[in-house]
């Protein structure tokens, strides 16, 4: 199966270091585009060593168009636009309108357009998958789709930012804001611009995802309520250790009545909110610490389950694309 690399920052440059790790696999890369280093497509398979060692690409100017890339796959790894998931969108609907799969680590375009980017993948009966979305490799839509089939999820609560659990984790244990985020900064945990996870955008994103497709909501980051993570509950966490507590960033999604209007009331109306709680030790996402993050989920028939990822690196994101793609090439090892 051929695949076209779009974007080849630290997850794509992971991710092409696990297929050069893994000989055996059914995959091949025949293009990688970037938007400042140049791109590179061999019909025959690039030389992942080479590109892994190079600056710049061998091509510069303008890539060619999605639509004539020889690819059978597009692994869409761009930076994430959460208000807008251009130009993401754009790359996966020229690829599954080519009649390619779609895998893809980009929130943005799955929060703010799935709708759109599913009907195209039935109308050019192509695969459109997204596990890398969430939280690096913890198991969400495959555990749905496996193990959930029936059940009706009716609250999810979780830790879904290594960046904000690391920095709320060691100001805990005394350690400055500014320096527990210039530590996520040199793991490559946190972005250059860590403004999306220090704001909740990156959290709201991931809330929007989970309630729309977990629980047939109809929201946008814009509805997810946020509270910022910054000096002050940094103090407050500080404070709340002291305690006995810890302080979580958490995201909450529930069903809850409404509020009764003129003329309508909607029994089912899902609310989600990001920002930092307490929680105390009997709380199953109390130990959630560093850089870890879970999921809990509240269903109808498969009771409470909570899912834990412990201390993810950009190798699991990559991961989780990996998983996704086998998953669509139907590899069974």
């Amino acid at each position: 199966m051929r695949l076209a690399l779009l974007g080849f920052g630290n997850v794509g440059r992971a991710f092409a270091k696990l297929l050069v790790g893994r000989g055996q696999l059914p995959f091949k890369v025949t293009a990688v585009l970037t938007a400042r280093h140049g791109w590179w497509v061999d019909a025959n398979g690039i030389d992942l060593r080479r590109a892994l060692q190079l600056e710049r690409l061998p091509s510069l100017g303008p890539p060619p168009a999605i639509a004539q890339l020889p690819a059978d796959v597009l692994v869409e790894l761009t930076t994430l636009d959460p208000r807008t998931g251009q130009p993401a969108f754009d790359h996966m609907i020229e690829a599954l309108r080519s009649r390619k799969h779609v895998v893809t680590a980009n929130k943005g375009p799955i929060a703010l357009h799935y709708d759109e980017l599913r009907k195209a993948a039935w109308i050019a009966r192509r695969e459109i998958r997204f596990e890398a979305t969430l939280s690096d490799c913890l198991p969400v839509f495959n555990l749905r789709r496996a193990a959930l089939p029936l059940t009706e999820i009716r609250a999810v609560r979780g830790i879904v930012s290594s960046t904000t659990n690391h920095i709320l984790s060691a100001a805990a244990r005394g350690v400055a804001f500014a320096d527990a985020l210039a530590e996520a900064q040199r793991m490559v945990i946190a972005e250059a611009d860590p403004s999306n996870d220090l704001e909740g955008w990156d959290a709201a994103v991931k809330a929007t995802i989970l309630a729309n497709l977990l629980m047939d909501a109809e929201i946008t980051p814009d509805d997810v309520h946020r509270q910022a993570i910054d000096d002050a509950a940094a103090a407050e966490a500080a404070r709340v250790a002291r305690d006995g507590g810890r302080l979580r960033p958490l995201i909450t999604i529930e069903r809850r009545p409404a509020r009764a209007h003129a003329h309508h009331l909607d029994p089912t109306e899902v609310r989600a909110s990001f920002g930092p709680q307490r929680l105390d030790p009997l709380d199953p996402l109390y130990a959630v610490d560093g850089l870890s993050m879970a999921l809990e989920l509240d269903t109808d028939l498969a009771g409470r389950i909570v899912v834990q990822l412990h201390d993810p690196h950009v190798e699991q994101v990559a991961y989780a694309v990996l998983t996704d793609l086998l998953d669509i090439a139907g590899w069974d090892g």
